[in-house]
């Protein structure tokens, strides 16, 4: 027998209804259930300690039931499948309140649904009327409870690629006397391969974007990879010397996934605005004066994993007290029909924005406003006026 109220069990389930059902996988299969079987009620359940929540259901009059009234709770206990051609001749559930309610189950089929090693609900079939399965029927509903469960094997998967791109962003806000910093990243997906990072080396702040092509777990494990060969590799070292020793360690692991990396990374002198950065393949990267104008940083080197042997060079410009420098991912440019639009966006936002959170916050709901295919990172960083 399972016990419902498993701490292990209830958090198993806990997790599934956080992440809940964003692309209506479950109300395919509900759907298709009902059809498949000619049944009213199909349901994909989770059954924890005191109620049956529905992750999708058809005919079902609320997706919510007290397991005192829940068939599916049986099942669960039992970790077994459960069939009543018609409950009302079995001796044990015959009186069961789901059962001689007024909306009765007279028949009922459940397959318990297992994630991360415990049952955690079922896929159900209902019908106010007795029938019964018959064999390629109960093989069939045993293969839509399979596509279930991996589908709940996909969901565990995304959320621990969830916790490697949270653990991808700073978890503190950094303080620099004279410069002001905020950023902001959005997976396209729910994991993607942007990633910022910001670190302070000598009193000189460290910004660094990088943009992984492709999206999903792959991606977001390449980019967990680069970022902790820059955080690691980066004080004792260069900026440039950074960049060519992260792309040199990572080089296998981009040519076994065939994909590549678009970096910008830059270091920050507070006191005289010097900026000393590698654009690998990004160009991306602009400085906003305060009277509207902008000017693009050059970028002239390849990204990380492009070539084989190549290097990385490290180029100079100053950040002017009230400027800032806005690095942003490709995912901004799905926003503009050209890159001259994006750039007379560019000079607008400099001339009414000089605030680094309200920048990234304007860039990130202009590109909000439109369907994106492809993740969004922004950075701003600004020089305070003395």
């Amino acid at each position: 027998m399972t016990r419902l109220d498993d701490p292990a069990r209830l958090a198993a389930i806990g997790d599934i209804a956080a992440l809940g059902d964003p692309d209506q996988r479950f109300d395919r299969v509900v759907r298709m259930a009902r059809r498949l079987f000619d049944v009213p009620i199909a349901a994909v359940n989770l059954v924890d300690d005191h109620q049956q929540v529905s992750l999708a259901h058809v005919g079902l009059p609320s997706p919510v039931r007290p397991i005192s009234e829940s068939l599916c709770a049986m099942a669960v206990a039992e970790d077994r499948p459960l069939t009543l051609p018609d409950a009302r001749e079995d001796p044990v559930l015959g009186h069961h309140p789901a059962v001689v309610s007024d909306e009765p189950a007279v028949f009922y089929a459940g397959r318990p649904l297992h994630a991360d090693g415990h049952v955690v609900g079922t896929l159900c079939l209902a019908d106010d009327r007795p029938r019964a399965l018959s064999e390629v029927e109960d093989r069939m509903l045993a293969d839509l409870a399979t596509w279930v469960e991996q589908e709940l094997d996909r969901d565990r998967d995304l959320r621990e690629a969830r916790e490697v791109q949270r653990r991808l962003l700073p978890r503190h806000a950094v303080q620099v006397p004279g410069l002001e910093i905020a950023g902001h990243c959005q997976p396209a997906r729910s994991v993607g391969g942007d990633f910022y990072d910001w670190q302070v080396l000598d009193g000189q702040l460290q910004v660094v974007l990088a943009d992984v092509m492709g999206k999903g777990l792959v991606a977001a494990v390449i980019a967990a990879q680069i970022r902790t060969l820059v955080r690691g590799t980066s004080p004792y070292n260069s900026v440039a010397a950074t960049v060519t020793r992260a792309a040199v360690d990572s080089q296998d692991d981009l040519d076994d996934a065939g994909t590549f990396v678009t970096l910008f990374a830059v270091r920050i002198d507070p006191r005289t605005g010097e900026m000393q950065y590698v654009d690998a393949g990004h160009g991306l990267a602009l400085v906003l004066q305060p009277g509207g104008g902008v000017r693009r940083l050059s970028s002239g080197d390849l990204p990380l994993g492009a070539m084989v042997g190549d290097e990385w060079h490290s180029r100079s410009d100053v950040l002017a007290p009230g400027e800032t420098l806005l690095a942003v991912s490709d995912g901004v440019l799905d926003a503009f029909p050209s890159a001259e639009e994006a750039l007379a966006a560019a000079r607008l936002l400099a001339a009414t924005s000089q605030d680094p959170a309200r920048v990234v916050e304007q860039v990130t709901a202009r590109v909000g406003e439109l369907t994106t295919s492809d993740d969004l990172t922004v950075i701003a960083v600004r020089r305070e006026t003395t």
